[in-house]
């Protein structure tokens, strides 16, 4: 996931604001995201993407090395440390809050 501070002029309906989740991240087409509590734009894998749409429909966050290994046919292993690093970065930027137990689950 790639920081991104210029405006998204290019990228597709801004109205994909999802009515679950944190209300906080407003989707612009699959590529960007804007942080709307500081106002940030981020430029999105399509990892990412998949992984904050489910957060914001209100999928929990266990779920999320499943939608990996559904969407792009990953092992489980390789699913779970993508979606961890995945998460711990968005933590990192502010776009999602720390949650230690979010994974515990997952793991087996």
């Amino acid at each position: 996931m790639n920081k991104k501070n210029g405006p998204a002029t290019d990228a597709a309906d801004p109205g994909s604001t999802l009515s679950k989740g944190s209300r906080r991240l407003q989707f612009f087409g699959e590529e960007f995201v804007l942080d709307t509590v500081s106002g940030l734009f981020y430029r999105l894998t399509p990892a990412a993407h998949l992984v904050l749409q489910a957060h914001e429909q209100g999928v929990q966050s266990q779920q999320f090395p499943g939608l990996l290994r559904q969407h792009y046919g990953i092992d489980p292993a390789s699913a779970a440390r993508d979606v961890e690093l995945l998460l711990n970065q968005m933590v990192s930027l502010g776009l999602l809050d720390p949650q230690p137990e979010r994974l515990q689950k997952g793991r087996a």
